[in-house]
């Protein structure tokens, strides 16, 4: 089937050269139904920019931008105003989207019955986890029972696996932060539903990502979870169950850094220099900084 619309897939990227050839080797097996593939670089030092380059002069589709400001929310905002589709995916530079996932994207678009639908967002299961398959029959179950994708209405983003219409994004960009302190894409997802667009989950829509998050030690990961708070306060839409459910994400998260301190990804076993030691902590989405 052709899709009458252009899907333009927008990668921010920061040191990401381990990451970055493998992420657009999966985008590129879908190449015939990109529009293009935008990888912004966020001031990287490493050979990633390297790396874009040397795919980029094979496939015509792959076109390096720079985005000085740091920043993931710069890096995105400077990737969603330089493409030219008009439905806008966005993806991590760790990511590595399942087959059809281009297509899925544009058949959704393509309906008519999903006009009011300003974005869609997908699901994911980690790649380099020794948990991938219990991880896989999990969602696969919740996804059985209704409690996760078949197209529901949701108010949240994924950034590192979703897409949204080019209109939605000129009616909502005004109005989105470009503070470091709060969680990019859940502030975008709280702006297309204030602007009365709905976001669907879609079942088909895979994405494989690191699992590298789990390695953040949980004295850090606290300020993700207080740039969630400051994410819903901005929108007026903290309740007692948000923070509830917030606290509860990084005791969550605490089980799953001791589940994954003792793994080494790089050798793909448990090794008692990981469980000792630990791994280089992920380089965490917002700002330390109090907002």
């Amino acid at each position: 089937m052709t899709s009458a619309h252009s899907l333009s897939v927008i990668v921010p990227t920061f040191n990401e050269e381990n990451y970055i050839g493998v992420c657009l080797e999966a985008l590129l097996r879908e190449e015939e139904l990109l529009h293009e593939i935008l990888v912004v670089d966020n001031n990287s030092t490493d050979r990633t920019v390297e790396i874009v380059e040397r795919i980029a002069a094979s496939h015509p589709a792959v076109r390096l931008v720079r985005e000085r400001t740091p920043g993931a929310v710069h890096a995105r905002n400077t990737g969603f105003d330089a493409a030219s589709g008009d439905i806008l995916g966005r993806i991590d530079a760790d990511t590595r989207v399942g087959e059809g996932w281009a297509r899925t994207v544009l058949d959704f678009f393509g309906r008519t019955d999903t006009e009011s639908v300003g974005a869609v967002t997908g699901l994911s299961n980690s790649y380099d986890s020794p948990y991938r398959s219990l991880k896989g029959w999990y969602m696969r179950r919740l996804v059985s029972k209704g409690v996760l994708g078949n197209e529901q209405r949701i108010r949240n983003l994924h950034g590192a696996n979703m897409a949204l219409r080019r209109t939605t994004w000129e009616r909502v960009k005004s109005a989105t932060s470009v503070d470091l302190g709060v969680h990019e894409d859940a502030d975008l997802a709280l702006c297309i539903c204030a602007a009365g667009a709905e976001i669907a989950q879609l079942s088909q829509m895979r994405a494989d990502v690191s699992p590298r998050r789990a390695l953040t030690p949980p004295s850090e990961f606290s300020h993700y979870v207080r740039a969630g708070i400051r994410t819903l306060e901005r929108h007026g839409a903290m309740t007692p169950q948000h923070r509830r459910l917030l606290r509860l994400h990084w005791f969550t998260h605490l089980g799953a850094y001791l589940a994954y301190r003792p793994y080494d990804p790089d050798l793909h076993r448990f090794t008692l220099r990981r469980l000792i030691f630990g791994g280089p902590p992920r380089t965490m989405p917002v700002s330390t900084a109090v907002a």
